[in-house]
């Protein structure tokens, strides 16, 4: 039986391992195996997810379907504490990886309206106020997600899509997580290699998706980006909000009506 739900594992971690040795048919063995061959993949958009998995410097959470947000909670809190006295350069390599137990016969819109509603329950079991300079209206853009008092971004992989191969990263929702600096130490638009290193990586999106690169890719604080739209991307049978289906417990706006996307 696993019992590691709600702990933040490096991914070479022995106390993983002894975990998964026990039985490697549990979900969650397998889907860190899958996830370690997508990502091995030379051709995988993402240089800095490839380098982390292969020198196994990356964190991983794992998130039981009856628990989603204590889980996830519990292990955030943790990963915030580990990383907050590292400088960006230093953990830019140290993303955290949460894989949230899936219903297999689950759509697309499903698998992201779940998402949602899971990461409004983490940010109300968040014991602390929300970071001062920063918004809390996503339609701001200078917002971010923000847990334990840090900016992080939130990218939303889902088993649903088929079209946006490189946000699919196997059989369950997978939500990647890096602290909001992270991207302004390597992919700054204010400088040239940033620039570069931007373009690199759209440039391998458009390969490994068949040539679909997503509108909504922008840039931090540019004044048509938002970084909810970058969270969640869009293909036919996606949710299609409005507005971000994310807000603060303490503004008190309605959740959106949700459309889906054909």
């Amino acid at each position: 039986m696993f019992t590691g739900y709600g702990n933040c594992y490096r991914l070479d971690a022995l106390e993983l391992a002894a975990e998964h040795g026990h039985d490697m048919q549990h979900w969650t063995y397998t889907t860190v195996e899958q996830f370690r061959t997508i990502l091995a993949n030379p051709e995988f958009p993402c240089l800095f997810g490839r380098k982390a998995v292969n020198g196994e410097t990356c964190y991983i959470l794992f998130a039981r379907a009856e628990q989603l947000a204590d889980d996830i909670a519990q292990g955030l809190a943790d990963y915030v504490r580990l990383i907050a006295p590292i400088t960006p350069r230093q953990r830019i390599g140290s993303p955290l990886v949460v894989f949230l137990q899936t219903a297999a016969d689950s759509s697309l819109s499903e698998q992201q309206a779940l998402a949602w509603k899971v990461l409004r329950g983490v940010h109300a079991r968040d014991p602390h106020p929300w970071p001062q300079g920063i918004p809390t209206d996503p339609a701001d853009t200078g917002w971010s997600f923000c847990y334990a008092g840090m900016p992080l971004f939130i990218n939303m992989n889902f088993p649903g899509h088929q079209r946006m191969k490189s946000r699919n990263l196997g059989q369950h929702i997978t939500f990647v997580i890096n602290p909001r600096e992270n991207f302004d130490e390597v992919a700054d638009t204010s400088s040239e290699s940033g620039r570069r290193i931007r373009a690199r990586i759209r440039e391998r999106v458009h390969h490994y998706n068949d040539g679909v690169v997503p509108d909504t890719l922008g840039a931090f604080g540019d004044a048509d980006n938002y970084e909810w739209k970058q969270y969640q991307l869009q293909e036919a049978g996606s949710l299609n909000p409005s507005r971000c289906p994310f807000h603060t417990h303490t503004a008190h706006q309605p959740t959106p009506d949700i459309l889906i996307e054909n």
